[in-house]
């Protein structure tokens, strides 16, 4: 059982993070527990999860490593009681919102802000993987980062570092670095005999990034030979080594996707598309959906009128997502059961909107607003009920996003690495051409290329990937959200609280292994 503790002044990063944390081991696994609750479960609790702990915390925190073998995340500021336990100074640097911003994407080319988290090789926690990056990217003008994490601020925000801080070189995970001189630390890792400690110097840690599987890693295998370990749930089906998905938003034009399909269909990788509902007033586009209904494509909602923040109120976005499904649903005699976020915006109101008119999902996730809704993982969200999910697609597959150079699609072929490395499902996305706009792209036939260009590396990186429709890519993650894990005396138990919509297994990490949901029992 992994224990979440924060003061209640700290509710609103606690829940951001209890949330990632059940995307992660399951809903079973996590509580969210006073110091009184955790005391009372002690015996309970595997791993601890400590934000932005007070001095009171911190007193709390120290009795849970005296209590026997255990495992603690802290996120966030530390307490200077603390300081001189985990050896730490404070940075004669203060830290600077500046140089943790990035300037507009200019075409070709992509835009990173001077700070940069580097993290150390030397970590075995870390592996052999590159975990580097910028605390904020773009890829196209100043909305996008194709690259599919959040933005790391400093401007006291819970998506901010949280201290001007240094920890000895030994614990250090990554450094915060401005033109290769250091800033402060920004993670680290201290190994006791009984006990280990992983550090995150931000509120909700990376749970809006790639990196989030650090802390995966440091629960589901960090020293399991000695200390607790908890299985976590990985976004790939047992038997595949990456699992990825794309679509079209349909902004402007529907029948314009035809070419791109062809080329899909050649490939035998499921298509989807996002209608934007305003599209279908003069039925010009009915007979194409069809078509593409009865050969396995895939439709989702793109809202009515593609209004900004679905229209500004959660009313109007009950309209938009409501009138939208009705009319898509009209065209495909068929139920609409998730959406696409114009502009990949996701304000509280809009999904409270969508879930409320039924819709089952989302997808959205954006650098630039929103970062409630960037997950590295999909799954439910924080604040909103059970039976209703959500995923990050960041990465924008357009030509004016594609790199001067050697290898124009160097970004998106990163991006999925980024993916596969973590165990991620990786979404992409494009529209059809309209007569107004292009999307930076010369013609169909450039356009075509390059998505089979990133097919064909993507094939190359994951012989066993599987590619899957956003409506099987999100049944997989309601899936997903079933599995309850507990445990056993001898290991744990796996289940499912209700009924599956895919016949896709989840797949499982634990210890230095890889297991099927489908099996009942993970002896440890």
């Amino acid at each position: 059982m992994i224990a979440v503790l924060s003061r209640q002044t700290d509710l609103a990063s606690a829940r951001l993070v209890e949330a990632a944390l059940c995307r992660s081991v399951s809903k079973s696994q996590v509580q969210r527990v006073s110091a009184t609750g955790l005391a009372d479960n002690i015996q309970d609790i595997d791993i601890a999860v400590f934000i932005n702990p007070d001095d009171f915390l911190a007193m709390v925190l120290k009795n849970y490593i005296s209590n026997g073998k255990v495992k603690v995340i802290i996120l966030g500021s530390l307490p200077e009681t603390l300081y001189s336990k985990l050896q730490i100074t404070r940075s004669d640097k203060p830290i600077d919102n500046n140089w943790c911003r990035s300037l507009p994407a200019q075409a070709g080319a992509f835009a990173e802000s001077p700070a940069s988290i580097n993290y150390t090789t030397e970590q075995p926690l870390l592996g052999d993987f590159c975990w580097d990056r910028a605390l904020e990217r773009f890829d196209f003008a100043d909305e996008w980062n194709n690259l599919g994490f959040g933005a790391v601020r400093a401007d006291g925000s819970q998506w901010s570092l949280s201290s001007a801080i240094t920890v000895p070189e030994a614990n250090c995970l990554a450094h915060i670095k401005v033109g290769g001189d250091s800033i402060c630390s920004y993670a680290a890792l201290y190994d006791e005999p009984d006990s280990s400690i992983l550090w995150f110097n931000r509120a909700v840690g990376p749970i809006d990034s790639f990196e989030w599987h650090i802390v995966e890693r440091f629960i589901a295998s960090w020293r399991a030979e000695t200390l607790p370990v908890l299985p976590v749930l990985l976004d790939i089906p047992w038997g595949h080594d990456a699992a990825v998905t794309m679509r079209l938003d349909c902004d402007e034009d529907i029948s314009s996707s035809r070419d791109l399909w062809h080329m899909y269909q050649q490939e035998q990788v499921p298509f989807s598309l996002a209608i934007h509902a305003a599209n279908l007033h003069d039925h010009q586009h009915d007979e194409c959906m069809k078509e593409m209904l009865s050969a396995g494509v895939a439709f989702l909602s793109h809202s009515l009128t593609h209004a900004p923040n679905w229209g500004g109120s959660y009313e109007n976005a009950r309209h938009e997502a409501a009138r939208s499904a009705q009319m898509i649903s009209e065209v495909l005699q068929q139920p609409i059961r998730y959406a696409v976020s114009p502009f990949h915006q996701n304000p509280d109101y809009a999904l409270n909107a969508l879930c409320d008119v039924g819709f089952q999902g989302c997808i959205g996730g954006i650098i630039r607003n929103d970062p409630e809704f960037l997950i590295a993982r999909g799954g439910e969200l924080a604040n909103m009920p059970t039976g209703f999910v959500g995923h990050s697609q960041q990465s924008m597959l357009h030509g004016d996003c594609l790199l001067n150079g050697s290898d124009a699609m160097t970004s998106f072929k990163k991006a999925f690495d980024l993916s596969h490395r973590c165990k991620m499902l990786f979404g992409y996305l494009d529209h059809p051409f309209s007569p107004r706009y292009q999307y930076g792209w010369i013609s169909e036939e450039q356009r075509s290329g390059a998505h089979q260009d990133l097919i064909h590396y993507i094939r190359e990186q994951a012989p066993k990937v599987l590619f899957m429709s956003e409506n099987e890519a999100m049944d997989f993650i309601v899936d997903k959200t079933l599995v309850k894990i507990s445990k056993t005396v001898n290991g744990f138990s796996i289940k499912f609280s209700g009924t599956k919509k895919t016949n896709l297994w989840p797949t499982i990490l634990l210890g230095d292994k890889l297991y099927s949901t489908a099996d009942v029992i993970l002896m440890t």
